[in-house]
């Protein structure tokens, strides 16, 4: 009897060892699949917690050991490497911007520069409207315009050449047709002209401004024509200047050499000295002609005190800023409007940051932020990326070399420190692992 109790007990009592030996081992192999999971997390972690900016090129060394040179193929600028905007020699010199002189050279030899004396009177073009009044003979006078052909046509007269030509002389010219024919005697010939509207010009820039090529100034709406002549006749022809011209291009480059200006009119080269426009001094502000070509000529070398609003540089520039931890549905989520993307000419880097809110906050995650610089040199016509820590652009705010100029058309990129971007990488594990070991697959 005990026997037989004893030989049914034992295997009761081998299933209840068996049974809490599995129970063991799975609950062992639970906490090592939750240390495993642990330890992923982790690494993962401390993986991407470093990434604070973009990979950085290979050209990055090129630029750290070629800074007292002329780095060619050096296009990205690392924290603390200076950045100088330079002349690039690889540039192609067929490109308009390097439009020089040899153009304007007569055969031979150098250019010949006439005086100034000749260019002081504005010059007719076409599209110019006249008053032009006759002493004693109505039945000759009238309002004319400048035809395309460059004519203007008078009752009873020949038609007279008036483009290019000023108004003094197209009053002697006019009083000479009129004794040639013999409608006036010599001597009471009495003419007045006034003119009542100066018309748009085609012109031509070329050298160190933003935008080269051919512009139309002086342009007028039909209301402004209605309106200044319900009030007065007259123009004074300002919007034909030579600010003006300078102001529809873009406006001149701080590389540019604005005492060698050089204008061309009719085969004839003129040489202007417009640097009294920064300075103070006296300038001559000519009146220019259909078909005038300026060139201003470049230096070669960046001149920061350029940058900045005249009457021959723009008042103002328009620059890209994203400043995002996480894509937003509209810029009002991020506090970039159009008031904060546009600067006055001359704006540096680190004014910059500050108006795309990259500074400011907790000093313990916030200060080791970073911003990128994505802008186009004008000289070299190759698109430079500058990396900036906030912290070293506020110590070395005076170099210009760490924080240069914005140039129109830059773009502002700003990247988080790395207190907020391990932050946001534990967030996204753990968006994505909690679901996991909910379902239980971990």
């Amino acid at each position: 009897m005990l026997s037989f109790q004893f030989g049914a007990y034992r295997p009761k009592k081998q299933a209840s060892e068996q049974a809490s030996k599995q129970a063991s081992e799975q609950q062992s192999g639970s906490s090592l699949s939750g240390h495993a999971s642990l330890l992923i997390f982790l690494l993962a972690l401390a993986s991407l917690a470093g990434c604070v900016t973009p990979a950085q090129p290979k050209q990055q060394a090129l630029c750290q050991h070629q800074l007292d040179s002329q780095p060619q193929d050096c296009h990205y600028y690392d924290d603390m490497v200076p950045y100088s905007r330079r002349y690039s020699e690889q540039k192609d010199n067929s490109s308009p911007n390097q439009d020089t002189l040899r153009d304007l050279e007569a055969a031979g030899g150098e250019p010949q520069f006439y005086s100034l004396d000749s260019l002081s009177a504005p010059r007719l073009s076409a599209g110019d409207r006249l008053k032009i009044q006759i002493l004693n003979g109505e039945e000759f006078s009238g309002d004319v315009e400048v035809n395309a052909d460059g004519y203007i046509y008078l009752p009873y007269l020949n038609a007279i050449r008036a483009e290019g030509v000023a108004i003094p002389e197209l009053k002697q010219a006019l009083s000479d047709e009129l004794i040639k024919e013999q409608l006036m005697l010599a001597g009471t010939v009495r003419i007045s002209i006034m003119p009542l509207q100066w018309g748009a010009i085609n012109i031509r820039v070329s050298g160190a401004v933003y935008e080269p090529g051919q512009h139309k100034i002086n342009r007028h709406s039909e209301v402004d024509i209605a309106e200044q002549h319900a009030n007065f006749h007259g123009d004074n022809a300002q919007g034909r200047s030579l600010t003006k011209a300078l102001r529809s291009s873009g406006g001149v480059r701080p590389d540019a050499d604005i005492r060698q200006v050089v204008l061309t009119r009719q085969g004839k080269q003129y040489r202007l000295d417009l640097s009294g426009i920064l300075s103070g001094k006296e300038v001559d502000n000519l009146i220019l002609m259909s078909g005038d070509h300026i060139h201003v000529p470049e230096t070669h070398y960046f001149d920061d005190s350029l940058a900045r609003p005249s009457q021959i540089t723009i008042p103002g520039i328009r620059v890209f800023i994203s400043n995002l931890t996480q894509p937003a549905s509209s810029n009002s989520q991020s506090a970039v409007d159009t008031e904060a993307t546009r600067f006055p000419y001359g704006t540096r880097l680190l004014s910059g940051a500050i108006a795309a809110n990259c500074m400011g906050g907790a000093q313990s995650t916030n200060a080791s932020r970073h911003v990128i610089l994505i802008t186009k040199n004008p000289m070299s016509e190759q698109i430079d990326v500058v990396e900036r820590s906030l912290s070293s652009l506020i110590s070395h705010s005076y170099q210009p070399e760490i924080n240069p100029v914005l140039l129109p058309g830059d773009g502002l990129a700003c990247y988080d420190s790395r207190v907020t971007n391990l932050r946001e990488v534990a967030r996204t594990l753990t968006d994505l692992l909690v679901p996991v070991s909910l379902l239980g697959l971990l």
